[in-house]
């Protein structure tokens, strides 16, 4: 027999150090079922399959604490187009998974992760905001 299990396989001697732990820079790694494209665990998000109304729907986990098969998907819109659209989701979760109202529920989840303002009434027609929108409305009044 020549040489160890780690000269054989290198990718577990870079992975790992001379007491068997792995190093603290070292990130678990992920494949977003939209683009294929590996990426670290904190850069994409967990989606599941859930019961809802009877169907197996597709729900973005916020806290990856829902039990279950995780499917993960960088939060970029064209990774979940391209999903929806390759039925990705179905493959991940080993059955058909409603996905009709995923795009809505990933687009609000964006928004809010962003802490961009979602408008609720549309801004008139050449109006003009008295605040920034990088400064709170209300601190703009104690200038």
């Amino acid at each position: 027999m020549e040489g160890t299990a780690a000269q054989s396989r290198p990718e577990v001697a870079v992975c790992r150090n001379d007491s068997g732990h792995r190093p603290m820079d070292a990130h678990p790694i992920r494949t977003c079922v939209g683009c294929r494209r590996r990426d670290r665990q904190s850069h994409v998000m967990r989606v599941v399959a859930r019961p809802i109304d009877g169907q197996i729907t597709a729900v973005i986990d916020e806290r990856r604490r829902l039990s279950g098969r995780g499917a993960w998907l960088h939060p970029d819109p064209a990774c979940m187009e391209t999903a929806v659209k390759r039925k990705a989701f179905n493959r991940a979760f080993r059955g058909p998974v409603d996905t009709a109202h995923f795009a809505a529920s990933f687009h609000a989840y964006l928004e809010r992760r962003d802490g961009r303002p979602v408008p609720t009434v549309l801004p008139e027609s050449g109006s003009v905001p008295s605040w920034k929108p990088d400064e709170h409305p209300a601190m703009s009044a104690q200038r």
